[in-house]
C-alpha cells in the first residue's frame, strides 16, 4: 500500500534530485566582473537544470587560485556581488525587475537578477525565469510528487519571459506582452518583415472580436519558443540597422 507521507517524500525526494542537479553541472571557461570593477577570470557553474539558481549566484574557480593551488574551492558570487560574468559565449548582466506576477518574500530583498543577455544595441534583451515559490504544500504518493515536481520544473523552463528596454527608458517590459511594432517604427525594413511573420514570428493582424482574441493568444502559447526565436532575430536585426545611431 502505498501512503501518503508528506514531509519524509518531499525530503527524501528533494535530496536525491538536489544530487542529480548538482552531478549534471559542469564549470566552464569563463569569467565575471565585480560592482567594484574587478574582473575575475576562471571556470564557472551553470545551472541549466534550474536557471533560475543562475540569476542569484555563480560559483567561481579564480584561475589565479587554481594555479597556485589545484585543490582550491569555488567561491559562490550572489548578484549583489556582480556586474555581470560570462560563460562561453553567454554573456549575463544585472537587471533590475521586479516580478509583480510572481511576488515572494525574496522579492522583497535585492530585485537585482543577472540575466543571459539575448540582443543588445539600442534594444537590449534578456531572458528572465520566474523563481520556485518560496514555500509550497503536496499531498500524495512518492510517484505523484515526482510527477508533479516535473510539471512544476517544466512550467518554470517554459515561463520565462524576454525582458526588453529601448535606449534610455528605464523601466523593462515583457516582449512577450508588448506591441514590438513602436518599437520598430523608425526602422521600416525591421517593421514590414515583422509584420509579415518574415522572422518567423506569427504575422501581424487585426484580431476583432473575444474569441479571435483568445485563439491569437492561444496561439501565441503554443508556439511560444518559435516566437521567442522570432523576437530575438527582430531585435537582433533591429540593432544591427541602427548600430550607429
Amino acid at each position: 500500500m502505498k501512503k501518503k507521507h508528506l514531509s519524509y517524500c518531499m525530503a527524501v525526494l528533494l535530496l536525491l534530485s538536489f544530487s542529480v542537479s548538482k552531478a549534471q553541472v559542469a564549470y566552464q571557461s569563463g569569467s565575471a566582473i565585480l560592482n567594484d570593477g574587478t574582473r575575475i577570470s576562471g571556470s564557472i557553474m551553470l545551472d541549466d537544470d534550474a536557471p533560475w539558481h543562475n540569476q542569484r549566484f555563480i560559483f567561481l574557480k579564480d584561475s589565479a587560485q587554481l594555479a597556485a593551488n589545484p585543490k582550491a574551492k569555488a567561491k559562490k558570487y550572489k548578484a549583489d556581488d556582480l556586474k555581470s560574468y560570462q560563460v562561453g559565449n553567454r554573456a549575463f548582466d544585472k537587471v533590475h525587475f521586479v516580478d509583480t506576477e510572481n511576488l515572494q518574500l525574496k522579492s522583497f530583498g535585492t530585485n537585482d537578477h543577472m540575466l543571459e543577455r539575448l540582443a543588445k544595441g539600442r534594444i537590449k534583451a534578456h531572458r528572465f525565469y520566474t523563481y520556485e515559490a518560496d514555500t509550497e504544500g503536496f499531498a500524495g504518493t512518492e510517484e505523484e510528487f515526482i510527477e508533479w515536481k516535473k510539471k512544476r520544473t517544466n512550467n518554470l523552463l517554459n515561463g520565462y519571459k524576454i525582458l526588453i528596454t529601448k535606449d534610455s527608458e528605464g523601466k523593462v517590459k515583457n516582449a512577450f506582452d508588448t506591441d514590438l511594432q513602436k518599437y520598430f517604427e523608425d526602422t521600416p525594413e525591421v517593421l514590414a518583415k515583422y509584420k509579415s511573420g518574415g522572422y518567423g514570428n506569427e504575422p501581424i493582424v487585426v484580431k476583432k472580436g473575444l474569441a479571435a482574441k483568445m485563439i491569437a493568444l492561444a496561439k501565441k502559447a503554443a508556439f511560444k519558443p518559435q516566437e521567442a526565436e522570432a523576437i530575438i532575430l527582430a531585435l537582433k536585426d533591429y540593432n544591427e540597422m541602427n548600430a550607429d545611431k
